[in-house]
This record gives C-alpha cells, structure tokens and sequence, in this order.
C-alpha cells in the first residue's frame, strides 16, 4: 500500500521518500506495486522521483525534510504508534503527518507539542492528524 501512495504523489511530479523495515524491503515493495496491471505510474518518469530506505537509517532525514508524512505500515495497532512516536521525535516543525488507516479513533499522537487534531478518513484521502494554527 505504501509504494502506491507513493506513487500517487510522484505522478503529481513530488518527490517521494518511501521508507519500510530496510531499503531492500522498501526496494522490493515498490518493485511489486510497478508490476502492478494498471501499473500506479501514469509515465516512467515518475519512478525518478521515488527513493527507497529504511526505517532505521533514513526516517529522520527523511521525516526531518518532508511537508507531509504517510504511515502505512501493517495493521497493528502498537506498531503504528510506535512507529508515530518515532516519527514525531523527528518530523520537521508544521508538518503533517497521516496514517492510512481504520484505527483513526484509536490512534492517540503523543505529539512533543501535543498540538495534533484527527481528520476522519471520510472528509480526508487519509486519516489526518494535522498541525494546528
């Protein structure tokens, strides 16, 4: 699921960091969703825009540069707050981050800032916790 998201927003021409347990994971995932039929790439061109890492060595980089941020790791209710708190301690301030997911009502952000609000699914295209103003 995640290297479809990702690219859904390379086929609107952003560059996509696509993180899962290893780069050879990530790599691989993204290799299945392209053999995908139709294939989630409207051109060739966007793949460019998608770099492959993993969690432990590329998330605060990536986390710490991004506008907007994707969780869409397994159903799992402890492994996606886990994986959110881990995010928070290094996401760029303003930030957005999102969890694609069912669990939005169970998700609890422990924010550094507590400064999170939940978008339920139906009004957004993921579940949104958004910084707030």
């Amino acid at each position: 699921m995640g290297a479809q998201i990702a690219a859904h927003f390379a086929n609107a021409g952003i560059r996509v960091r696509l993180l899962d347990l290893s780069p050879e994971v990530a790599a691989d995932g993204l290799k299945r969703a392209l053999a995908l039929s139709p294939n989630p790439l409207f051109t060739r061109d966007a793949k460019a825009l998608i770099a492959t890492g993993g969690f432990d060595g590329d998330l605060a980089s990536a986390a710490g540069h991004a506008d907007w941020i994707v969780e869409a790791i397994v159903e799992q209710i402890d492994a996606k707050r886990a994986l959110l708190e881990k995010v928070d301690a290094v996401r760029r301030a303003g930030s957005i981050v999102s969890s694609n997911t069912g669990w939005f009502g169970a998700i609890r952000s422990s924010s550094r800032d507590g400064d999170f609000a939940l978008t339920p699914s139906k009004n957004m295209p993921t579940s949104t916790f958004q910084r707030l103003r």
